[in-house]
C-alpha cells in the first residue's frame, strides 16, 4: 500500500509541470536595424509590435512571443537571419523588414515557407512586378507617394509654380522621387544633387540649391540621422529662410522631437502615418495611449505602421483559427482589420494595403500630448486616388495556389 501511495505522489508531481506551463507560445519575428545610424527606426518598429502583443495578449488562446533579429539594412544578413527564425526558432511568420531586407527575401520566401508582413518597405516593385503569395506590405509604396505629391502641390498654392530643386542620397529611391517630381506640371525644376549615402557634411548640396533660387527643396534623404543632420544643417546655412523643405514620405517622430522649432519648416508629401489622426480613428487613439504607457513616448510613424501589420497578421491567424502558414496567407488575402492608421484589407489578387497617405505641416501643439510638442497637421489621401488600378494593371501575378491574378 505504502509503495502504491508514493507512485500515485510522484504521477501527481509528474502532471504539476505540464500544468503550470500551460499552452506553447505563437512565435512570431520581427527583423529589423538595432544598431547604427538607423536604429530609431528599428526602435519604434520594435515598439510599434510590442505594444499590439501588450494590447492583444493572446492569439488562438496562446500567449505571443517576439523573436527580435537584428538585420543591420544588409541583404545576406536579413536572409540568414530570416532563415534562423523558420527554420530554428518556429516563428509562425515575420514582421518589420524594410525595403533592402524585403527585397532580399522575394527571392527566398517560397523556401522560407511562412508570411511576411513588411510595414517600412519603399519599393513598388515588392508588390508589383515581384510580388510573392507569402510577402504582404501595410505602408503605401514609392509609386502611391508620387502620387501624393501633386495632391500636396494641388491643395498648398505656395508650392504652385515654385522652383524646385532635390537634394538626397544617391540611390533608387531619391531618384525616383526626383524624376517624379521633374514629371509634375505644376512644378519649375531648377536642378538636382545627390549625395553618397555615408554623407554627415550637407553644405555643398545646400549650396547648389540656395545658389540656382529654389524655392522649394524636396529632400529624399534617409529617414535615421542622416535626416536629422540635413535639417539641421539646411537651417543652420539659412536654406530653409529661403525655401520651403518637402519630405516625400514625412519626419519620423522621433526626429520632429529633436527638430523642435525647426520641424515647422518642413511639409509631408505622403507620411505613412500620423498620429494625430486618432481625432478620427478610436482605435489610433488606443494604440497611442497604450504606446505611451508602454514606451513613454508619443508613437512614431513607423510604430503606428507597425503596429498596423501586426494587428492585420493577429486578425489573420485568429480568422485562419491556425498557425500553418498556407492558412494564415489565405486569411490575410481577405482580412479587414481596425488597425492605428485606420481600416485596412489587401488589394484583391495582390499584396499591397489600401492604405492612406498623409499630407501636410508640421506644427507646434496648443497643448503637448503623449510627451511630443510638435506633430504634423495632417490631411488624408485615400488609397484609390493613389492606387487606381487592380493589382494586375499594376504586374502583379501570384502562382495561383492562393487568390490570383489574371
Amino acid at each position: 500500500m505504502r509503495v502504491t501511495l508514493a507512485a500515485a505522489m510522484l504521477a501527481c508531481v509528474a502532471m504539476i509541470p505540464a500544468a503550470v506551463a500551460g499552452p506553447d507560445p505563437i512565435r512570431i519575428g520581427v527583423l529589423t536595424v538595432r544598431s547604427g545610424p538607423s536604429k530609431p527606426i528599428g526602435d519604434d518598429i520594435l515598439a510599434g509590435i510590442e505594444t499590439v502583443v501588450r494590447q492583444r495578449g493572446k492569439l488562438l488562446d496562446r500567449p505571443i512571443e517576439l523573436v527580435v533579429e537584428e538585420s543591420l539594412f544588409n541583404a545576406q544578413t536579413a536572409v540568414t537571419k530570416a532563415t534562423k527564425l523558420v527554420q530554428q526558432d518556429n516563428v509562425a511568420a515575420i514582421l518589420g523588414t524594410s525595403t533592402v531586407e524585403t527585397l532580399a527575401l522575394l527571392s527566398v520566401a517560397d523556401r522560407l515557407g511562412v508570411p511576411i508582413v513588411t510595414s517600412n518597405s519603399g519599393s513598388a516593385a515588392i508588390t508589383r512586378e515581384r510580388c510573392n503569395r507569402f510577402v504582404f506590405r501595410t505602408n503605401p509604396e514609392d509609386l502611391m507617394s508620387t502620387v501624393s505629391l501633386e495632391a500636396l502641390i494641388t491643395q498648398t498654392p505656395r508650392l504652385q509654380n515654385a522652383k524646385w530643386f532635390t537634394i538626397g542620397h544617391d540611390y533608387p529611391w531619391a531618384r525616383l522621387v526626383a524624376g517624379a517630381t521633374k514629371g509634375v506640371k505644376a512644378v519649375q525644376y531648377a536642378g538636382e544633387a545627390f549625395a553618397p549615402l555615408d554623407t554627415t557634411d550637407w553644405a555643398p548640396f545646400i549650396a547648389q540649391a540656395k545658389a540656382s533660387g529654389a524655392s522649394v527643396v524636396i529632400a529624399p534623404v534617409t529617414l535615421g540621422v542622416p535626416l536629422l543632420q540635413f535639417i539641421q544643417q539646411a537651417n543652420e546655412f539659412g536654406l530653409t529662410k529661403d525655401a520651403v523643405l518637402v519630405s516625400p514620405i514625412g519626419l519620423p517622430d522621433w526626429l520632429v522631437d529633436k527638430l523642435g522649432e525647426a520641424s515647422t519648416g518642413v511639409i509631408s508629401a505622403g507620411s505613412w502615418a500620423a498620429w494625430r489622426i486618432e481625432e478620427q480613428w478610436p482605435a489610433t487613439r488606443g494604440f497611442n495611449e497604450a504606446h505611451h504607457q508602454l514606451h513613454g513616448r508619443v508613437a512614431g510613424m513607423q510604430s503606428l505602421q507597425s503596429a498596423s501589420a501586426a494587428t492585420v497578421l493577429f486578425d489573420a491567424i485568429e480568422k485562419a483559427k491556425s498557425t500553418a502558414p498556407d492558412a494564415i496567407v489565405k486569411a490575410l488575402e481577405s482580412v479587414e482589420s481596425d488597425t492605428p492608421v485606420g481600416p485596412l484589407k489587401f488589394q484583391a489578387g495582390g499584396r499591397e494595403a489600401l492604405a492612406p497617405l498623409f499630407l501636410g505641416p508640421y506644427e507646434k501643439l496648443a497643448t503637448p500630448k503623449y510627451g511630443a510638442s510638435y506633430a504634423q497637421r495632417p490631411t488624408l489621401v485615400p488609397a484609390s486616388l493613389s492606387l487606381p488600378k487592380s493589382a494586375a494593371e499594376y504586374g502583379c501575378r501570384l502562382d495561383g495556389t492562393t487568390a490570383s491574378a489574371k
